[in-house]
């Protein structure tokens, strides 16, 4: 079977940058370029350029927090989309990604809460947060997420970087621009800060496009367990 992204690739990075991955500043992390085959990266990116009216949109906009429109409905999304969402849930995925992170018995979350596609207008911004750790319809401890970026031609003068934090929310420590085909994977805990704060300057109609994959184990360290929490902003981070 042909899948959206070289397998052979994704072993050969997974055994030689799980060193690296694993020691990221400021948490674990990784930033891969040409993530997905290029014919499969640009299908993804020529199937939403915007929201169009046949996609029932989620809109969060509580400015200073976030400002974004979100899908995780696949009924709603064109096929092109959907292929990607189950091929980035699928088994070789998941063994890819236990191999780079060392997290093992790593689980798909087909329900796709808090993911799928996610679009970003001028003016929108993400606060800086930590995730919610817990899915309550899998019972499961998030553990891992994986960005995957859509933007063709992006203009660094707009904005957008996706910027990883302290684990104390004290300052930003790495900022990454969100380019065409480029995938951003990190361990997600409660003190993983990170998010694209200042609002965008984008052209009117141009979109910050992305995927966003959340990736969950039935268990964790004992020295990561928190309580159950929503979405934390910076400011509002847990001891």
């Amino acid at each position: 079977m042909e899948f959206i992204y070289d397998l052979d690739r994704l072993s050969a990075i997974a055994s030689s940058q799980a060193g690296a991955y694993r020691g990221g500043h400021p948490f674990p992390h990784i930033v891969l370029d040409q993530f997905l085959k290029p014919a499969s990266a640009a299908a993804l990116a020529a199937a939403v350029t915007g929201p169009g009216n046949e996609i029932a949109w989620d809109r969060y906009a509580a400015e200073g927090f976030e400002m974004k429109l979100a899908c995780s409905r696949e009924e709603e999304l064109p096929e092109t989309v959907c292929r990607a969402l189950h091929e980035l849930n699928a088994g070789p995925m998941l063994r890819f990604l236990e191999a780079l992170t060392g997290i093992g018995h790593l689980l798909p979350d087909p329900q796709l809460l808090g993911g799928g596609l996610h679009l970003v207008g001028r003016g929108g911004h993400l606060g800086v947060h930590a995730d919610f750790n817990w899915h309550p319809g899998l019972q499961a401890n998030r553990r891992i997420n994986l960005l995957l970026y859509l933007n063709q031609d992006w203009d660094p003068a707009w904005g957008g970087d996706l910027e990883l934090w302290s684990t104390d929310a004290a300052r930003r420590e790495k900022s990454i621009a969100p380019l065409f085909n480029r995938a951003v994977i990190f361990n997600t805990r409660s003190d993983t800060f990170h998010g694209h704060p200042a609002p965008l300057a984008t052209p009117e109609g141009v979109w910050r496009r992305s995927i966003a994959m959340y990736y969950y184990t039935t268990t964790r360290p004992e020295a990561e367990q928190r309580a159950p929490h929503n979405t934390r902003y910076k400011g509002m981070h847990l001891p």
